[in-house]
């Protein structure tokens, strides 16, 4: 049976968990998965990329290479983990190779190039910052492989030379126009290559982008509020439930919210609640989602503080002017409030300063 078929809701309930950090889950459902399907490569792949130790690692990757001897992705790295294994002394220190030259690999799968590309032939993601502007127009990333290749990445974080890792998380979360969650990547890669100038003016756009919180328990929702942001110039950070977007407010304030209101640990009303008693929630835009159209949902929601109400299924068009209506304001209004002025500054350190 051919693994792209098979349990694709189970997959995307593993890598949710994996997001989450609940990697006892995550490998429950994957060994489910296994059970289920003995030769699923993906299942591997994602168990492989929470392994334990570098020995399990290795094995699982041998194991999808037994059932897909062409998986580029998973030769590459299954490489990296026999050498890192039995790492060769040397004496001297080089430094990071500057994501502006050519790479023989790309920064993300880690296939091999054989010419310098703006994008990898295999992964679809940008093969220098250089690029990244060509690649988040076309669109053409293949989003199942950069997510595995991220994922091995950050197994890999305190195995691996670590502004490669950071570059590689960061490069593959933006070619999927997924800037809300590269950004923290790169500008840890930007304190260790500091003098990096296309790398630090990187930081700095994303730094400047309005920054959306969307709020919701469904994954295509997320998606695809995501993608129309993303591909309008904003950088978007997501959030599966109630608490998880506090968590997320609470490490970034944002410039406006999209909130579900029907979602499990806490719905839309409690967190608008808690939103408006943060700091930074008072003036704060928060637009409420919801398949419910009654009078009496938007009566609640506005006493629970919402700004506004849009109902779903939602119109790409109908989210924008949303966002048009009520972002430029705050943003008007917020440009030098202490969280955006921090925000930009972290993006404008200066590791030599």
């Amino acid at each position: 049976m051919n693994a792209t078929t098979a349990q694709p809701a189970l997959i995307s309930d593993a890598v949710q968990a994996v997001r989450l950090g609940q990697r006892m889950l995550a490998r429950e459902i994957l060994a489910g998965i296994i059970d289920l399907e003995p030769r699923n490569e993906h299942a591997f792949t994602w168990l492989a990329a929470i392994a334990e130790t570098r020995e399990e690692a290795i094995q699982l990757l041998e194991r999808v290479l037994e059932i897909n001897p062409h998986n580029s992705l998973v030769s590459n790295t299954l490489g990296i983990q026999r050498l890192n294994r039995h790492p060769r002394p040397s004496p001297v220190e080089t430094a990071p190779a500057s994501p502006q030259s050519f790479s023989s690999t790309c920064p993300v799968c880690r296939t091999r190039l054989t010419a310098p590309s703006p994008t990898c032939p295999h992964c679809g993601a940008a093969c220098t910052l250089r690029d990244l502007p060509a690649v988040l127009a076309n669109g053409g990333a293949n989003e199942r492989r950069i997510e595995e290749a991220v994922a091995l990445w950050l197994n890999q974080l305190d195995n691996s030379p670590p502004f490669e890792a950071l570059l590689g998380v960061g490069i593959g979360y933006l070619s999927i126009n997924r800037s809300g969650d590269a950004l923290p990547f790169l500008l840890r890669a930007l304190k260790l290559h500091g003098f990096d100038s296309v790398l630090r003016e990187l930081c700095e756009s994303l730094a400047e982008r309005p920054l959306i919180l969307a709020v919701d328990d469904s994954p295509t929702v997320r998606r695809l509020v995501s993608i129309t942001l993303e591909r309008q110039g904003h950088r978007v950070r997501t959030a599966v439930h109630g608490l998880d977007g506090l968590a997320k407010f609470r490490e970034e304030t944002p410039d406006l919210v999209l909130l579900d209101l029907t979602m499990p640990e806490m719905d839309g009303y409690e967190l608008c609640k808690a939103l408006r008693r943060s700091p930074g929630g008072k003036h704060l835009p928060i637009l409420m989602l919801s398949g419910n159209d009654g009078v009496f949902d938007k009566v609640r929601g506005k006493m629970a503080g919402t700004t506004d109400y849009l109902s779903k299924p939602f119109q790409r068009e109908a989210l924008l002017e949303a966002l048009t209506k009520y972002l430029q304001p705050a943003l008007l209004n917020g440009r030098h409030s202490p969280e955006r002025q921090e925000r930009v500054s972290h993006a404008q350190v200066n590791p030599h300063r």
